[in-house]
């Protein structure tokens, strides 16, 4: 194997394992201990990403960032607010549904995007994008009615997430250009904006008394261990997410870069369906490859468009991550 071969495949190979990482580990956490500590798990994310992106800076990697200041803060706070909305309503997605599913509904974000951003900055919707959206739906009618464990509050939240997404997407994309940030300028702002935020929610809606009172009994020392390890590995995998996701589009092409994030659907899946004792039916497989076929052909169509328009037409501007979602939703263009 050539050194470029190897250069171009080491950030694509650290970019897919960090999306899956970090969707099953947010599973975890949510749906397998007695707490479901979805705005604690937030906070370890953001003080993970902020922390280590601090010590990467420090010891000479290539993380740059523009310091925190008061008028980009000011700026920004309303963007970020809307990210811990979007984690938030992610996180509980995925503590009702299982992973397949969720990768499947969350294919809706993809068009209330596309036509959010028709209506506020009137991008263009083509045939093929149309395509797509009709395989979106198609896989998510098939996923729901597969659903052999089917749950009122997990669709409920998986609809809240889609909008939450879209208004975060096209929010950002009206503000990045009044402060041009670049790629590691989001996530440091979002992370630290947002972390005290999520601790005072924590303290506030999540209940700790009753953490501290199952967990203080020995004959939950093993679950315990258990929780702090995800929450490490979920800290550790926010910020190899914000550090993969730059450094595979930098080392390879935009068309690359899309093309990875919708093949990693399917993996997502398939680990999800080996590791989780959720039931499978070949309808809930069938609900997957029907999501993976339309994000290839959405993926094809938003760089056919891209060919085809100059690039002050093109759709948003540098990718902004979402992974922590669910891995499976890539940084929309």
């Amino acid at each position: 194997m050539s050194s470029s071969i190897l250069q171009g495949a080491i950030p694509i190979l650290a970019y897919c394992g960090s999306s899956i990482t970090m969707t099953l580990v947010n599973k975890l956490v949510l749906s397998n201990f007695q707490f479901h500590m979805v705005f604690f798990m937030l906070a370890v994310q953001a003080f993970g990403s902020v922390g280590l992106m601090v010590v990467a800076n420090k010891v000479g990697l290539n993380v740059k960032y523009r310091a925190m200041n008061k008028a980009d803060a000011k700026t920004w706070f309303p963007v970020a607010c809307s990210q811990a909305l979007m984690l938030y309503t992610g996180g509980k997605s995925l503590e009702y549904l299982n992973v397949p599913l969720f990768t499947v509904f969350k294919n809706l974000t993809i068009i209330a995007v596309a036509y959010g951003e028709k209506w506020v900055f009137h991008a263009a919707v083509t045939p093929l994008m149309l395509t797509s959206f009709g395989l979106m739906v198609l896989s998510s009618l098939v996923g729901a009615w597969n659903d052999i464990g089917f749950n009122g509050w997990g669709y409920f939240w998986m609809t809240a997430n889609c909008f939450a997404s879209a208004t975060f997407v096209i929010h950002m994309r009206k503000v990045i250009k009044q402060v041009n940030f670049k790629d590691f300028d989001t996530v440091y702002f979002n992370n630290l904006l947002t972390l005290p935020l999520y601790l005072v929610l924590s303290m506030v809606q999540e209940n700790w008394s009753g953490f501290f009172v199952y967990y203080s009994d020995k004959a939950n020392a093993d679950e315990l261990n258990s929780f702090v390890q995800g929450m490490l590995v979920s800290g550790i995998a926010a910020f190899a997410i914000s550090y993969c996701s730059p450094w595979c589009l930098r080392t390879t092409s935009s068309t690359t870069y899309s093309m990875i994030g919708a093949l990693n659907k399917l993996p997502i899946a398939i680990f999800a369906m080996l590791w989780f004792p959720d039931p499978v039916s070949a309808g809930g497989v069938l609900a997957v490859l029907l999501g993976f076929a339309a994000g290839l052909v959405y993926t094809h169509a938003k760089n056919v468009q891209k060919r085809d328009q100059p690039s002050s037409a093109q759709g948003l501007p540098r990718p902004i991550s979402m992974d922590r979602l669910d891995g499976a939703n890539r940084q929309n263009k």
